[in-house]
């Protein structure tokens, strides 16, 4: 990692990664500058704002990517900067060579975060919450609308990721159930359903299925009956791109839209 501005660049693709891992678009700023009347100007390295249950967060980080430890000189400088900027703001403090005693002190009595290199996520961590959040199975979620069944590792064990499927050659990939009682149905006729589980697709959950299905030119059967008179499932198979305009709701990556056409 090089001195400087890389290490804000790095902070920032951080924080704007982890908090919109489920589509929120919380925007988060670099190197913002605030004017506060009548002529005093301060720079912020991070800040990002949201509302959760009608309250709003405020929040600014300043990054230090020095040889020393911060002095409490420098905890101090923040905290007025941010106090200037608005009363509501949360102070988060990011250095990579750690603080000297006396600033922590200062920043504990003054309520402002402060973190190390090591307190933030690496990439790897970042990438391995993306894929987690985007792909793997999470007994948490509802279905937004789809219910799906997914395969364990081993019975009663966690996810491997993979979904079940049609027999292959099928013209139909992967079923997407809007009851979950249909989902449970079908999972309890398996043979094998024990390396099986039903689990919810949340809306961010379906994005990144969508993502995968583009590049596998999958095919959905969207499962709305079962059992029907003959036993079979009565579905209607959708394409990727008509799941994504039927059923998405969240924003789709702007990189991936080409891919439509």
């Amino acid at each position: 990692m090089k001195k400087g501005t890389e290490f804000e660049d790095y902070i920032h693709f951080v924080y704007s990664t982890l908090l919109n891992l489920r589509g929120e678009k919380i925007r988060v700023s670099k190197r913002t500058t605030f004017q506060v009347p009548p002529d005093e100007s301060y720079e912020i390295d991070i800040f990002y704002e949201f509302e959760n249950v009608g309250v709003k967060h405020r929040v600014a980080i300043e990054c230090k990517d020095w040889k020393n430890p911060v002095d409490q000189g420098r905890v101090l400088e923040f905290h007025q900067k941010i106090k200037n900027i608005g009363e509501d703001i949360v102070g988060v403090f990011v250095s990579r060579t750690g603080y000297q005693s006396g600033a922590i002190k200062v920043a504990k009595r003054h309520g402002i975060l402060t973190l190390t290199a090591d307190d933030v996520p690496t990439i790897f961590d970042v990438l391995s919450r993306h894929i987690t959040t985007s792909f793997i199975p999470e007994d948490h979620c509802t279905g937004e609308p789809f219910w799906y069944i997914a395969e364990l590792k081993e019975p009663n064990g966690q996810p491997t990721g993979t979904l079940y499927a049609f027999p292959k050659g099928s013209p139909i990939d992967l079923p997407l159930f809007i009851s979950k009682k249909h989902a449970e149905a079908v999972h309890r006729s398996l043979p094998d359903n024990q390396y099986f589980k039903v689990y919810g697709l949340a809306q961010h959950k379906l994005r990144g299925l969508l993502a995968f299905s583009i590049a596998q030119k999958k095919t959905f059967a969207i499962v709305v009956d079962y059992p029907t008179d003959s036993g079979d499932l009565k579905t209607v198979p959708l394409t990727a791109k008509e799941v994504k305009d039927q059923y998405l709701l969240l924003d789709y990556p702007k990189e991936l839209e080409k891919e439509w056409v």
